[in-house]
């Protein structure tokens, strides 16, 4: 029996029923439409994300003695222009240092020694564009060094087109060298590009030493991903780490 005799059966007013012609969408559309939905969840993600949330705001000590009790060293940039890359920002650190220390004694030196510029992984992955999420921490090798570029910055206006933002600067939530470290060489980073992740340099930088090529901390993950079309669609991803394939995941869609 068929389709056509079933319902007039249940209705023998039915209007004819006409089967619709089913369109199967090609390789090229599904990898399209897997793609689209992909984009999709990762920017839903990315929006609920705690990864890269805000420290709250710690008021940098107002004079050098407080500095130097608190053994403050570590600073938080605040409201960084989002097109700043990573060079900008050793180019004002490097240019501030040797202001200060180009009339100083080399034992009263400013220095700093950890880098950490936060980028946004999803806009250079989805969009390849580079934008910083506004914040940075330094670490200077010591309390005097980090008072002298708040004393400066605190307040600066970032002299860039279409972006008038004040530069804050506070006091880092974790402090000093040691502990930068261990928490940054446990974070895995998952993006494409090793320059987004924190940079070490073990001599620190003064200024005068601006050849010096820093190390990165953490754990840097590439994720690879790809639509297979084996059964039901879905994307793969592939883990890289350190260019060691970690394992493989796979992602239903």
């Amino acid at each position: 029996m068929t389709m056509q005799q079933r319902i007039y059966d249940l209705n023998p007013n039915a209007e004819p029923f006409y089967p619709q012609n089913l369109t199967v969408p090609t390789p090229k559309t599904q990898s399209r439409m897997v793609y689209d939905r992909k984009r999709t969840q990762i920017q839903q993600k990315t929006s609920k994300s705690t990864y890269h949330r805000v420290e709250t705001s710690i008021p940098f000590p107002k004079t050098i003695e407080e500095a130097e009790a608190l053994h403050i060293t570590t600073v938080m940039i605040r409201n960084i222009p989002n097109q700043f890359r990573f060079d900008n920002l050793l180019k004002i650190l490097d240019d501030h240092c040797f202001e200060i220390n180009k009339n100083a004694d080399p034992e009263d030196w400013s220095k700093y020694n950890i880098v950490y510029l936060p980028m946004d992984y999803m806009k250079h992955a989805l969009e390849r564009r580079m934008s910083n999420l506004g914040y940075a921490f330094v670490n200077f090798t010591t309390p005097a060094a980090a008072f002298k570029f708040y004393k400066q910055f605190n307040g600066f206006a970032w002299n860039v087109r279409q972006n008038r933002k004040i530069c804050e600067i506070n006091a880092a939530q974790h402090q000093g060298k040691e502990s930068l470290i261990m928490i940054f060489s446990q974070k895995v980073f998952r993006c494409k590009n090793p320059d987004f992740l924190p940079i070490l340099f073990s001599a620190g930088r003064d200024g005068f030493n601006r050849r010096m090529s820093g190390i990165s901390i953490g754990i840097h993950c590439i994720v690879l991903s790809y639509p297979c079309f084996h059964s039901l669609p879905r994307i793969v991803e592939v883990v890289l780490c350190h260019d060691t394939i970690w394992g493989e995941l796979e992602t239903w869609v």
